[in-house]
């Protein structure tokens, strides 16, 4: 496993829950400069993470992307997390990072919006950075940016910017959304939301099997708001997660 993965390896196990005890307060276990705040929460008891729903997604592309996303992860056998991407799908055979995974999607169902993200290897930020340029308003260059959490479907994608101050030299993580963000009782402005995407530490509730790097699977992240439906920090254990870490987050609708 590369440095960056044991970097980002190092910061799922700082975020993560290590105890289901009744958590009224926490107390950080990571270092004071980390862009990160402890779990908002709520309630006298741990939350839990609310049922997941699917939906009708907003775009065909989304469709075919979500259908394309169900039949690697339920066929791949050869796998691995690499920033070099290897794909044969006879062989099913899928080595990939994050944006890795997201770029051959969209190359497969979704080439305009691809072709926004610019040429040769992709990475996380250049995923965020097209999204954050899209109006809010309608689709430019295959591409609309979601600013409200609520108003996320299946099918589209998500991406962060690793924040200064994170011990990271991944440029931030992205992947697609499969069901409508559900609000987190007991976390304020909180919402779960199953994501598809590739990965070294897995997310709450991951359909991968323990140890397993790089593979294209499923997993429930929570997301902070600002109270008004806007992002502000991602929870990479769902609502198991402990610390949160702020950063630019974008929710972004693909075209073909």
């Amino acid at each position: 496993m590369r440095r960056a993965g044991l970097l980002l390896f190092a910061v799922s196990v700082f975020t993560g829950a290590i105890a289901q005890a009744d958590p009224p307060r926490i107390e950080p276990t990571w270092p004071a400069e980390w862009p990160m705040d402890p779990a908002p929460i709520t309630s006298e008891s741990w939350p839990t993470a609310p049922p997941l729903a699917g939906a009708e997604p907003a775009t065909r592309a989304a469709a075919e992307v979500l259908a394309l996303l169900e039949h690697v992860r339920s066929t791949q056998e050869d796998t691995a997390y690499q920033h070099h991407r290897v794909v044969s799908e006879r062989l099913r055979r899928y080595r990939w990072d994050c944006s890795g995974m997201v770029s051959w999607m969209l190359e497969q169902r979704a080439p305009h919006a691809r072709a926004a993200l610019g040429e040769g290897r992709t990475n996380a930020r250049r995923v965020y950075e097209a999204i954050a340029r899209a109006p809010a308003d309608r689709q430019r260059r295959g591409w609309q940016d979601i600013l409200r959490i609520e108003d996320v479907r299946p099918g589209d994608v998500f991406a962060w910017r690793t924040p200064a101050g994170l011990p990271s030299r991944h440029s931030g993580h992205t992947g697609f959304v499969i069901s409508l963000p559900a609000r987190v009782q007991g976390l304020r402005d909180a919402y779960a939301v199953r994501v598809a995407d590739s990965i070294i530490g897995p997310h709450q509730d991951d359909t991968r099997p323990e140890g397993t790097a790089g593979s294209l699977g499923y997993g429930t992240m929570v997301f902070l708001t600002d109270g008004h439906g806007r992002p502000t920090h991602y929870g990479w254990h769902g609502t198991r997660t402990v610390g949160y870490v702020r950063a630019p987050i974008v929710f972004g609708r693909y075209h073909r």
